[in-house]
């Protein structure tokens, strides 16, 4: 199983990692990786992924993060693409819930992250939160500099915007709050196909289901593949074998890495 996003040098994990990592072969846990929000996450991230065979990782800057977006911020980014386990430009977007950075600002920098993913040939992994009209806006403004993938991490929106994201070859991923009772997820999922889902725990926040208000950990995406495979009728094995190859296609840099 693969966890597509998660933050394992938050403080409520990093504590805790060699112990985690230790356990991933136990709970069938493939590969993960590991998130950037900032620029102080960006360098753990790529250490965690030098580190451990089983960690990727990701360079961006959070929509909360925005206003630090600097040319120091972007030089870096740039800089740790280039080693062969970042494998993407996330997590970027909008987020209108806690407007911890400027509106404009967030925009701004979300449009600029766009295109420096084009140019570095990565994939973009979203966090849109109560901004979906803009972030479509900005994504179609972006068309020409989205050549390379796009993933919906923690998808929230509407059916209807993701059929549009499916018929442009968007992937949606999904965690433990697809677990939730009152999640409804099911009218989502009717719109996106198999080889279009990913599996995520976003550790470590948002456990699922039997553990939600505990501190998640990649050690409970089996509980998150098994209700995706519960609404799409189809064994848990099945599942399994179809996120890994829509993970492997959307990142490429992670099967070149593992065909090595």
């Amino acid at each position: 199983m693969i966890d597509s996003h998660l933050h394992l040098d938050d403080e409520m994990l990093c504590q805790d990692v060699d112990k985690i990592i230790e356990q991933l072969a136990s709970r069938n846990v493939q590969f993960v990786i590991n998130n950037s929000c900032n620029y102080q996450s960006m360098l753990n991230g790529v250490e965690l992924a030098n580190k451990y065979p089983q960690v990727f990782a990701t360079v961006g800057m959070h929509p909360h993060e925005s206003k630090y977006f600097d040319d120091k911020f972007r030089t870096t980014m740039v800089e740790l693409a280039q080693n062969p386990k970042v494998v993407a430009v996330g997590e970027i977007g909008l987020d209108y819930y806690y407007d911890l950075s400027d509106r404009k600002v967030q925009r701004d920098v979300f449009a600029e992250q766009i295109e420096i993913a084009d140019k570095l040939h990565l994939p973009i992994t979203l966090h849109i939160r109560d901004a979906y009209g803009d972030a479509w806006d900005i994504l179609r403004a972006q068309k020409a500099h989205i050549n390379n993938g796009v993933l919906w991490h923690c998808y929230s929106g509407s059916a209807e915007l993701a059929r549009q994201g499916v018929q442009l070859g968007h992937y949606y991923a999904f965690g433990g709050a697809i677990t939730f009772k009152n999640a409804r997820k099911e009218e989502i999922l009717a719109e996106i196909p198999m080889d279009r889902i990913l599996s995520e725990t976003d550790s470590p926040y948002m456990a699922p289901v039997p553990l939600r208000g505990t501190v998640n950990t990649p050690l409970n995406i089996p509980l998150v593949v098994q209700k995706m495979a519960d609404i799409y009728g189809v064994d848990v094995k099945q599942m399994e074998e179809q996120i890994a190859q829509n993970t492997l296609r959307l990142f490429p840099k992670i099967a070149q890495y593992l065909n090595k």
